[in-house]
C-alpha cells in the first residue's frame, strides 16, 4: 500500500522540462570518456552501487558521478555537495529554497530525509529525470541529477 500511495504521491507532481539541464557541464547519459580532457576521474573509496563505478570528479569527494560499468560508461547520476558546482540553471550549494523555486518553478514535490531537513525534487517524466535538492537551513546543501530509477 506504501508503494502505491508513493506512486500516485509522485505522479500528483507535474512534470518539469530537465532535458537540458546539468550539473557543471556533464550530462546524463553522456560516455565518462567525453569528459575525459576537462576533469579527472577517481575511482571513489566511499560509497559503492553494484553493477556501477562511482568516480569523484577532480580529486573532490564532494562530486562524484555514477557510470554503468557495461554501457560504454554512461553517466546515471551527477552529485554535487561543494560550493563550487552549480546546475545549468545556475543554483549552487547555497542557493536559498525561495530563489530554488523561482528558478525551476513550482511543479515539485517535497520529501523528508534522514540525512538533511528536507528534499526538493523535480521529475521530468518524458526524459525520465530526477533533480534533488537537499535542502538545510532553507538553503541548498547538495544537488543530485540522475536517471529515475537507476
Amino acid at each position: 500500500m506504501i508503494f502505491i500511495g508513493w506512486t500516485i504521491y509522485e505522479y500528483q507532481t507535474e512534470t518539469t522540462d530537465l532535458s537540458n539541464d546539468n550539473i557543471i557541464h556533464l550530462y546524463l547519459l553522456d560516455s565518462l570518456e567525453k569528459y575525459q580532457k576537462r576533469h579527472s576521474f577517481s575511482i571513489s573509496k566511499d560509497v559503492s552501487h553494484p553493477g556501477y563505478e562511482i568516480y569523484n570528479i577532480d580529486e573532490n569527494i564532494n562530486k562524484r558521478i555514477t557510470v554503468d560499468k557495461t554501457k560504454n560508461r554512461t553517466i546515471y547520476r551527477i552529485e554535487a555537495f561543494d560550493s563550487s558546482s552549480k546546475t545549468s540553471r545556475n543554483v549552487s550549494i547555497g542557493t536559498s529554497v525561495t530563489d530554488l523555486i523561482h528558478i525551476y518553478g513550482e511543479n515539485y514535490r517535497e520529501r523528508s530525509s534522514d540525512q538533511t531537513d528536507k528534499l526538493i525534487e523535480y521529475v521530468d517524466r518524458d526524459q525520465d529525470i530526477l533533480l534533488s535538492f537537499s535542502i538545510y537551513e532553507d538553503q541548498v546543501d547538495g544537488i543530485n541529477l540522475e536517471v529515475k530509477d537507476f
